[in-house]
């Protein structure tokens, strides 16, 4: 049997080094503890990978989703692990809504591993000698390889049954090397397949005790570092923080960086060591840190022989008192029909050609940068001769997240439910913004000439802010109240926010558009969101429906935004996304990562033609509509709301939308009276009243910035 294929980085070390290198050592967490810093690290030996079957592994039938650790020095520590791929057809959804599109030009090639582990897929994995002598850190399968007489072992869980992702790694999808063993041996202790059942409750307290994953930019270790050449800055973690790392994520030139960081309250605690950056790696942790508020420094050296180019992010685990928020991402149902252009031979027409075999529907815009949990919902129909698999994967970016069982509808299959996407994957998530952010579903065969029907939405529970809301120094300043977001994907492709911004006494309301990057455009298109404020038992509040500002495009820091510092508020961050969806779009191959544009014409050109309103269209409902114009660039348009009295939450309780070109009446995606939790965007109003805040607005901005800061404003000057 030929199982064993060739991985070979883009770097000039030798496979196997880089391979035993690109993890370093727990010594390294240990001498944290101990204050005893940097004389306990010691570089292990280059190691082999071993490659066998999925059959021969006991791990035929999984799904992709694997997390691999071993025992080594007296503590679990991740490996490398690898599953073959598949060779994909990603089918970008926002061009098979065009009418009359051959579905060719709405393909693109890829890999992924494969929804369910063949007996002949191939597993590679980092092993370490001998047995553990200590549980493995979750429920799973203990492989014990045997090669030339002497035994290693490595240990593989289920990412939903992995409670402390910092002891594994996540299976990469590529190949690789090693060698084949001679005898394996396994200890099952899995649970039953479907991992943990159940979801949170969806409470609706202003102030609650979230546990989260949040993740944000070093701004100025996220540079081009000449050879030999070094950058630092500090940033700062909340109190209840259980984990933290310094995380070099998509778009980091491969090769080696020498890292120090030390927590400048305790300068005895210290980390420093190197770190291997693979071709292709969406994300490489440096090194994970201690738990507790802390302040750290950190500094990054390009150790290659060339300049490189570095993207440092900070991913943490916390839990605190926390004003709860709860963002939606959705998109309307899309009704797909595949066209093909038919020719025909002496009268004879084919029918129900088959385009693409496995093949998987991508929807762009998922992005996210906090959790506390990510609700999916899904619907897919397709025609039964279309659907090959059962269950379905949803995969974000190139991460499995979830699967789905279809039934019979007639002559057609129906995947749908919602999932919880497992804590464990968060973090490699969040670093790069959901991997790029694109959804894809599959595997279908997808037939020429048929019709096909998929909705996706994203309801993502988070704190408004990274640190207690119960802090001791206090900002008066914009927070982000929440944001939803509209994926306008049919006959049209670009992202419609809402974003809501407030501080003490005052709120406004930012909309926005984003057009998908070379899918689409967004000329002629009509958004409306419709918004109610409640009071503290959930009665809605009289609300004012005036004060919309004029719309102008986005164009980055020119002299007009800046005169509107609320809308560079929410510019900001989007540039700060896309260079990083920029860069891993460069970096990582395999899956699609598609951006969006935040660059445009001069800020006045024609922005008169794009038109914004807010109007009451009961009294307590704010109807926010925005036409497009013939504008292909971003625009963004700053609402004043209104309401009377003293609100505490508000909620986006309906989205309808309009194309004019082909003409569409329009189309509601959703009306509601009330919140319905998961999926509406709702928030805490928190304003006319003293509020406290991290001394940092780390998630409003994406960055930490210095105190002196200008509260409306993400000002790059005062980036840590």
């Amino acid at each position: 049997m030929a199982f064993v294929s060739v991985y070979k980085p883009n770097t000039a070390y030798p496979v196997m080094f880089i391979n035993s290198l690109l993890y370093r050592h727990v010594a390294g967490n240990d001498s944290t503890a101990s204050g005893i810093g940097d004389s306990c690290v010691r570089p292990r030996p280059p190691r082999e990978l071993f490659c066998a079957s999925a059959g021969e592994l006991g791990l035929a039938g999984e799904g992709p989703g694997l997390m691999f650790a071993v025992f080594e020095r007296g503590a679990w520590r991740p490996v490398q692990a690898y599953i073959e791929p598949e060779n994909v057809t990603f089918l970008l959804v926002p061009l098979l809504t065009k009418n009359g599109t051959d579905v060719s030009k709405a393909a693109a090639r890829g890999k992924l591993p494969p929804p369910v582990l063949r007996n002949e897929t191939v597993v590679c994995f980092e092993a370490a000698p001998g047995r553990p002598a200590v549980s493995p850190p979750a429920p799973g399968l203990l492989i014990v390889a045997e090669k030339g007489g002497a035994k290693y072992h490595v240990f593989v869980a289920r990412a939903e049954d992995v409670e402390n992702p910092a002891n594994f790694t996540l299976a990469l999808s590529d190949k690789a090397e090693g060698r084949k063993p001679d005898k394996v041996e396994l200890v099952d202790r899995r649970p039953p397949r479907g991992g943990k059942k159940g979801q949170p409750e969806a409470d609706a307290q202003s102030v609650s005790r979230l546990s989260y994953w949040a993740a944000f930019k070093l701004y100025k270790t996220s540079t081009q570092l000449a050879a030999g050449q070094c950058a630092s800055t500090v940033f700062d973690v909340p109190d209840g923080t259980s984990q933290v790392a310094v995380v070099l994520t998509g778009g980091t030139t491969p090769g080696t960086y020498q890292y120090t960081i030390y927590n400048t309250f305790n300068p005895s605690q210290r980390w420093s060591g190197t770190v291997y950056v693979l071709q292709g790696s969406a994300q490489t942790v440096a090194a994970w840190l201690s738990s507790g508020r802390a302040q750290y420094y950190v500094q990054i050296c390009n150790r290659n022989s060339q300049t490189a180019a570095v993207y440092t992010s900070v991913l943490l685990k916390a839990q605190n008192q926390q004003y709860f928020r709860n963002d939606v991402i959705r998109t309307p149902r899309l009704y797909i029909y595949t066209y093909l252009p038919t020719y025909c031979s002496a009268g004879l027409c084919p029918r129900n050609t088959v385009v693409y075999q496995n093949s998987y529907f991508a929807i762009p815009g998922f992005y996210v940068d906090a959790a506390s949990y990510i609700f999916l919902n899904i619907y897919v129909k397709v025609p039964k001769a279309a659907a090959t698999s059962n269950p379905v994967v949803v995969y974000w970016g190139g991460i499995p997240v979830a699967t789905l069982y279809g039934y019979d509808s007639g002559n057609s299959k129906v995947y749908s439910g919602e999932v919880v996407v497992p804590d464990s994957y968060l973090m490699h998530l969040l670093p790069t913004y959901g991997q790029g952010g694109v959804i894809s579903i599959g595997p279908f065969i997808i037939y020429a000439n048929a019709a096909y029907e998929v909705e996706v939405k994203a309801a993502v529970r988070r704190p408004q802010e990274l640190a207690p809301a119960g802090d001791s120094r206090v900002y008066n300043t914009y927070v982000r109240r929440f944001r939803d977001s509209f994926l306008f994907l049919d006959k049209r492709a670009f992202i419609a926010d809402l974003d809501f911004i407030s501080g003490t006494g005052y709120g406004h309301f930012v909309i926005s558009t984003k057009p998908i990057k070379d899918i689409g455009t967004s000329a002629f298109s009509y958004v409306r969101f419709y918004v109610k404020f409640y009071d503290e038992y959930m009665n809605p509040v009289y609300v004012v429906g005036d004060g919309a500002l004029p719309v102008y495009p986005s164009s980055g820091w020119d002299d007009l935004l800046g005169k509107i510092p609320i809308i560079s508020l929410i510019l900001q961050i989007y540039d700060l996304i896309k260079s990083s969806i920029d860069a891993l779009k460069k970096a990582v191959p395999g899956f699609p990562i598609i951006s969006y544009i935040t660059s445009a014409m001069d800020a006045y050109v024609r922005a008169s033609e794009a038109s914004v309103k807010a109007e009451r269209v009961d009294p307590y409902t704010l109807r926010i509509t925005l036409y497009t114009g013939w504008y292909n660039n971003p625009l963004t348009a700053w609402i004043i709301a209104s309401p009377v009295g003293l609100p505490y939450y508000f909620a986006v309780t309906g989205i309808e939308y309009f194309v004019i070109e082909p003409y569409f009446p329009w189309i509601t995606v959703f009306r509601l009276d009330k919140p319905a939790l998961p999926y509406t965007s709702y928030g805490y109003v928190e304003y006319m009243t003293n509020t406290t805040y991290f001394p940092y607005r780390t998630l409003t901005c994406g960055v930490q910035e210095a105190g002196d800061f200008r509260p409306e404003l993400c000002d790059y000057a005062y980036y840590r």
